[in-house]
């Protein structure tokens, strides 16, 4: 597990995986660097195949749940049949997913607060909004073309 990681983010992580009520384990630190770095969501298969079979599929899994669970992570739907997940205290973002391909953006600036407000607004039996997801789903311009 070689991922090379800053040693205030390493401080970091072992802060955040503490608060959480984890240990710092090398291989759930090692999950936190690979998240930290990737430029896109990662799926649970890209992360075993990262770290290169030095934890086992089982492991990987629960602490992939108990991140999510934890909010130390959050899950991506990218309609691929299996989750994709990213670091949680990432700038708020969103997806556009192409659905010929695969390939993910993300974007930034959407007016989330005044959505959440409006969706409260409506909400009969709903006070707050505690999270959010949001990707949008389209044809990329090279998928396009081949229309």
């Amino acid at each position: 597990m070689t991922f090379m990681a800053r040693k205030s983010q390493i401080a970091d992580f072992r802060n955040t995986l503490r608060k959480a009520g984890y240990k710092a384990t090398p291989t759930r630190m090692a999950v936190l660097a690979m998240l930290e770095t990737a430029k896109k969501p990662l799926s649970p298969h890209a992360v075993i195949d990262q770290l290169d079979n030095k934890a086992d599929q089982a492991t990987i899994y629960r602490i992939l749940k108990a991140f999510k669970k934890s909010g130390i992570i959050r899950q991506i739907d990218f309609r691929h049949n299996h989750p994709h997940y990213e670091l949680a205290d990432m700038q708020d973002h969103h997806h556009l997913i192409c659905i010929s391909c695969g390939l993910s953006e993300e974007i930034l600036g959407c007016d989330v607060d005044s959505m959440r407000q409006s969706v409260l607004r409506q909400a009969k039996q709903f006070g707050e909004i505690n999270e959010h997801s949001l990707e949008f789903y389209g044809t990329c311009k090279k998928c396009a073309r081949k229309i």
